[in-house]
């Protein structure tokens, strides 16, 4: 492990706690891996997973399925990805959190040699994990030299993600308590006097709203997604939304009635769900699958390879069933919260705040919502783009949040 990678030098009042990491899948994991998936059956013909039921969003079909399970055994090459991650800097952190213990928290990072460089905590969502924001250090590595870099990347695994700890086992876990742990890890990596910026979207977006809300570090929040369900403010602004909006609630309240399923299933068979994903590599693959087939903008799909990426870190890290915990919180017997997170009092924004509107996105929320949620100086409708902005339109993405910034950072 070389601890001395460009973009690796650690801030000078970092904890010492945190020590370089690099993600290494054992032989024989890997080959019991092999084997899992090579003897995992296809399913047989059925009227739902024909290729002529694609239009009905009956969830995968069975020629996808074979194609993917065909590429992830004969053509994918997960040593070469475990060697493409590495290359990035990345690094365990153990947060002690206010009741004594100890959460070790995996996160990857560009720091930067610049001073006053931004820093920025970037949190992902479900199904994704860390690895949905290496375009954009991609991206920013090639644009800017560690010495020219104007921000600090800080990319964490949620708690019960990837190679961070899952939350203890004999409490409850909810979006305060991740917001709590990443606003830790901000403090141990030296940017309690500077302050710092949140993005994120899917889960990490309520994840960094909690931390705009509840810590003055956090100076500055930039979301590219918000669930808002039915406000009772709808009817006062209806006049406000534009066609564009419109037609993205119609897609939010379409989501809702079609689409959902998996949310309530994960909200609800917490347990059970976990248990047939963990079982399984090919089960969590259509899972998994799904979501980055159906949430997309159809000019922007994302590959076959990324996909496999995110299915393999959920599948070699044994996260399936530990990071899906946000979901009982989002849903009340098996329904969504009347304002869901993004919506309450508690969680208003009055820091700077951004938003990015994608309108292929499964809860593309209208500006006149958003600025009931916080104050929204900074807004940027896009004619393009769906759930995964990140790795649907990252350009996009990485180019609102520098204008972002750099409106708003003082």
């Amino acid at each position: 492990m070389t601890p001395t990678k460009p973009y690796g030098t650690l801030p000078p009042g970092a904890s010492k706690s945190i020590t370089p990491f690099e993600i290494h899948v054992s032989d024989e994991q890997f080959s019991d891996f092999k084997t899992l998936l090579r003897l995992s059956p296809i399913a047989k013909p059925s009227y739902e997973n024909q290729e002529s039921r694609k239009p009905q969003n009956l969830g995968v079909t069975r020629d996808w399925v074979i194609q993917a399970k065909t590429h992830w055994q004969e053509t994918y090459d997960w040593r070469k990805e475990e060697a493409y991650i590495n290359s990035f800097p990345q690094y365990i952190a153990e947060v002690q959190d206010d009741d004594g213990r100890t959460i070790k928290v995996h996160f990857l990072a560009l720091f930067s040699e610049k001073e006053g460089a931004i820093p920025v905590v970037q949190s992902h969502g479900w199904p994704s994990t860390f690895a949905e924001f290496i375009p954009e250090c991609e991206m920013l590595r090639k644009k800017y030299s560690p010495q020219t870099l104007p921000y600090h990347m800080i990319i964490p695994s949620l708690p019960g993600w990837c190679f961070s700890d899952a939350p203890p086992l004999d409490r409850d876990w909810k979006y305060e308590d991740s917001a709590r742990i990443l606003h830790k890890l901000m403090l141990a990596l030296g940017f309690g006097k500077t302050g710092y910026a949140g993005q994120g979207g899917d889960i990490g977006a309520g994840v960094v709203r909690n931390m705009a809300a509840r810590y003055p570090e956090c100076k500055a929040l930039h979301l590219n997604f918000s669930y808002i369900n039915s406000p009772p403010f709808a009817d006062d602004v209806e006049a406000q939304l534009e066609d564009v909006e419109k037609k993205g609630l119609e897609r939010l309240y379409q989501f809702g009635q079609t689409g959902n399923a998996y949310g309530k299933m994960h909200g609800t068979r917490t347990s059970t769900i976990g248990q047939v994903l963990s079982s399984s590599p090919l089960a969590l693959m259509s899972w998994i699958g799904e979501k980055y087939l159906e949430w997309v903008d159809p000019e922007h799909p994302i590959s076959l390879n990324t996909i496999l990426t995110e299915v393999s870190l959920f599948w070699f890290s044994g996260c399936a069933g530990t990071s899906l915990y946000p979901y009982r919180e989002d849903y009340l017997w098996g329904i969504y919260q009347p304002t869901y997170l993004h919506g309450q009092e508690h969680l208003y924004v009055s820091k700077k705040f951004g938003f990015s509107y994608f309108p292929k996105d499964i809860s593309a929320i209208p500006k006149a919502w958003m600025e009931k949620t916080g104050t929204l100086g900074w807004f940027k409708r896009h004619e393009s783009g769906g759930h995964f902005p990140a790795l649907e339109r990252t350009s996009v993405l990485l180019e609102d949040l520098e204008v972002f910034l750099g409106d708003v950072w003082e």
